[in-house]
């Protein structure tokens, strides 16, 4: 893993070679299996803005599918996210990450944008969310770029990319379109992990 510290213009976190090859080899053979049966945006908690729109791309909440962690590759894999040396460089980029550790509740949405999908400028409903990017290499699409909507800040698209943020950030995904609409499955995958504070 490679950290990126960001303080300005808002803290925010760059995780770079997140998974190693063996990790992502495991992820993969689970998006694989459920790329063709992800669920239309109004089954997974879809966004809205004041004129009704929503996002355009198909997802799953792991957990959901799951009742056992242990059963998914990705829902065990992505506990590494939450390790020390992740936490510490958090904490670089501002003291008030310290919120991660109070956390004690999350869920994970697998998301799929193929041609033409995309996300309008929308907020998480969470306390930090995690972000992590997968595509097919080589890359076979233009756009599905991040951008922290508030701040027209962009991230750059990466594969095996995470980033890490508050949720109260307003973020958006910019239109993917296929450059060989023919190639299965060769779009944009995104996990995104969802922590919280849940009362006991």
């Amino acid at each position: 893993m490679k950290f990126t510290v960001t303080k300005d213009p808002i803290p925010f976190l760059i995780i770079d070679d997140t998974y190693t090859k063996e990790e992502q080899i495991q992820i993969y053979s689970e998006l694989d299996f459920f790329v063709d049966k992800l669920l239309e945006p109004t089954k997974t908690g879809s966004a809205t803005d004041k004129n009704g729109n929503k996002k355009n791309n198909n997802g799953v909440f792991l957990d959901e599918v799951f009742a056992n962690r242990k059963f998914s590759n990705i829902l065990n894999l992505n506990r590494k996210l939450f390790n020390s040396d992740v936490k510490h460089n958090l904490f670089k980029c501002h003291h008030a990450f310290e919120l991660f550790n109070n956390t004690n509740y999350d869920t994970t949405l697998l998301s799929y944008y193929n041609n033409g999908g995309s996300y309008f400028s929308h907020k998480d409903s969470a306390v930090i969310t995690i972000i992590t990017w997968f595509f097919k290499q080589p890359k076979n699409f233009l756009g599905g770029n991040f951008k922290f909507t508030d701040y027209g800040l962009d991230i750059e698209l990466k594969n095996n990319r995470s980033v890490v943020f508050f949720s109260s950030y307003a973020h958006e995904v910019s239109e993917v379109t296929l450059l060989d609409k023919t190639a299965p499955f060769s779009g944009r995958f995104t996990l995104s992990t969802f922590c919280s504070i849940r009362s006991t």
